[in-house]
């Protein structure tokens, strides 16, 4: 597989030509692909280093470089020659580089990539205190389960696997959060289920839990149930495997306090590969259909005139 990457460069002071690698780009002609992450910390980090004021027109250009991941059109490598072309004051872009990869039947290429840009962020981009911050990438809960979920073609047959809540893939006149959960289908009502890495930063994780908390409220009060399955099955999901320090157990006492009575569940995993396999006898049995097809066939509940949304119903 072939890809190619471009550096992001930061010059605090464009008239010196000092330029500092704060962010990666890279994408797959192949796949039409495109991942991106900047690394605000070294930003900081720069500035605080140099005595620079936090720039909000930097940081403006961040958000938007970081739109192309979820452009509907993929960022190809001539956009990059010609962004490394184009010096914009505080930032520049290098020459693109091509990376070449073997991608085994057993895995995706997707996965197979995302691996290739850790490791090359962490080279070239990050630190030595954020490289301890990601030394687990590429075996969060989440990304172990993908893996052995996308070498089963069975299990992708009943579940969009790795669904991302977007703009162009999921139309609702209602405010969804730009997140992805890593299975979702349905039949009469949702069947979901999202894992949390406890391993983070605790502020990190409790604005992981907070979001597919949120997520799954709204997705609750869109759909009406019906069918032989109408108790909607959403859940949250721990790998048992990250409850070895106390940071973890302490993130897992605040989920268990804050699923109890909620319509979504926790579900705590002791084998990621044997869930695996009950996942995939749990949608045969229940004839779970994959979200994307599934949701075409639903209506959104309608909602009653003159009623006022509260806050505190989320």
């Amino acid at each position: 597989m072939k890809t190619y990457f471009t550096i992001v460069q930061y010059a605090p002071n464009p008239h010196r030509e000092e330029y500092f690698g704060i962010g990666l780009f890279m994408v797959s002609p192949e796949s039409g692909e495109v991942i991106v992450r900047f690394s605000r910390n070294r930003v900081s980090r720069i500035n605080n280093a140099l005595n620079i004021r936090k720039s909000s027109l930097l940081e403006s250009a961040i958000r938007k470089l970081e739109l192309f991941e979820k452009a509907p059109e993929a960022l190809d490598v001539k956009q990059l020659e010609y962004l490394s072309a184009y010096e914009n004051g505080v930032i520049r872009f290098t020459l693109p580089k091509p990376l070449v990869f073997d991608v085994s039947s057993e895995v995706s290429p997707s996965v197979v990539m995302a691996e290739r840009f850790g490791l090359l962020y962490s080279k070239l981009i990050d630190d030595e205190r954020e490289t301890r911050s990601q030394s687990l990438r590429g075996q969060e809960p989440g990304v172990k389960f993908r893996k052995y979920a996308k070498q089963c073609q069975e299990l992708g047959s009943h579940l969009d696997i790795g669904y991302k809540f977007a703009t162009n893939n999921f139309a609702a006149d209602t405010l969804i959060p730009d997140i992805t959960v890593d299975f979702i289908g349905g039949n009469g009502a949702l069947y979901c289920g999202n894992f949390i890495n406890l391993k983070l930063q605790p502020a990190t994780v409790q604005k992981n839990i907070a979001e597919t908390q949120f997520l799954y409220k709204v997705l609750l009060s869109l759909f009406d149930g019906g069918g032989e399955q109408s108790h909607p099955d959403c859940k949250i999901i721990i790998d048992d495997k990250q409850l070895d320090d106390r940071q973890a157990k302490q993130a897992m006492h605040s989920i268990e306090r804050s699923v109890n009575g909620e319509l979504y569940t926790l579900k705590r995993v002791p084998d990621m590969k044997r869930y695996v396999e009950s996942v995939l006898e749990e949608v045969k049995t229940r004839n779970i259909q994959k979200f994307t097809r599934w949701i075409k066939k639903q209506q959104f509940k309608p909602i009653p005139e003159n009623r006022q949304c509260l806050f505190d119903e989320f």
